[in-house]
């Protein structure tokens, strides 16, 4: 028999004021803030999941699903995010074990020259968060 007080538990992005911008039910992560894994839970984080990314395109907000990859957390780590469905998405996910912070980056440029990206913006980027429970 295990004692389920030790299995992995799964927590979603909580609202943070200024740090996140909700829709549709869930809470997207700014580009360029630093979020310190206590903002998120005072429990050990075990990985952190990228589960949506939030962008506005002519002033209307859309979402792309991302397959959802725990990134294990253990050192630095550089996550690349990269949907298919918006291939002109250059961001990427900075975690950092050691200090327990991490940094959604990114930004949208063209692929070609015949496409154009100047009336969309990145909002946010949509995470899930497992932790042990003490």
């Amino acid at each position: 028999m295990t004692d389920s007080s030790s299995l992995p538990n799964t927590i979603a992005m909580p609202e943070i004021t200024g740090v996140t911008v909700p829709h549709e039910g869930l809470h997207y992560l700014r580009p360029e803030l630093l979020l310190d894994f206590i903002s998120v839970t005072p429990l050990p984080m075990v990985s952190i999941t990228p589960v949506a990314v939030l962008y506005s395109s002519i002033g209307v907000l859309q979402r792309i699903d991302l397959r959802k990859i725990p990134i294990v957390v253990k050192g630095r780590v550089i996550y690349p995010i990269c949907p298919h469905a918006l291939p002109n998405l250059r961001a990427k996910l900075v975690i950092n074990g050691p200090f327990k912070k991490l940094k959604f980056q990114g930004n949208l440029i063209p692929v070609s020259e015949a496409q154009s990206v100047r009336n969309m913006t990145l909002i946010g980027v949509a995470l899930e968060f497992t932790v042990r429970k003490t």
